[in-house]
């Protein structure tokens, strides 16, 4: 599966979801992970709705998006999209939530996880 992480860095998840220009993708499995690129926004809309809608679009293909911190009106959108934001803590590497990540898959993902992964891929098996 896809995930996102906001960040200024491509180290830390170090920025606020609306205002985000830079989305570090990753793709994870049970086996491993890997870096696919950066998506960039620029922030040309004035409109707060504008700008939430364009940027959702951008990440429509994630699963997960990793966030400093998000807004109210903007987590309701991006879970009616079928992304699931997930805000981190201060000063979270990367890195370190690639790896907590990978081992959750690895071994019992939590209700909300489990159901991205019956999404993802019809089947949980393995997982349970």
């Amino acid at each position: 599966m896809k995930v996102g992480f906001a960040t200024t860095d491509n180290i830390l998840i170090n920025d606020h979801f609306g205002w985000a220009k830079n989305f570090a993708i990753y793709e994870i499995n049970q086996e491993g992970f890997r870096f696919l690129e950066n998506r960039h926004f620029e922030e040309d809309e004035i409109e707060e709705l504008n700008k939430i809608d364009k940027k959702i679009e951008g990440l429509k293909d994630l699963k997960i998006i990793f966030v400093e911190s998000i807004g109210g009106t903007a987590a309701a959108r991006v879970v009616k999209s079928g992304i699931h934001p997930v805000k981190s803590k201060p000063n979270d590497k990367i890195e370190y939530v690639m790896k907590d990540l990978k081992a959750v898959l690895s071994g019992n993902p939590p209700p909300w996880l489990k159901k991205i992964i019956l999404k993802e891929s019809g089947n949980i098996a393995g997982l349970v």
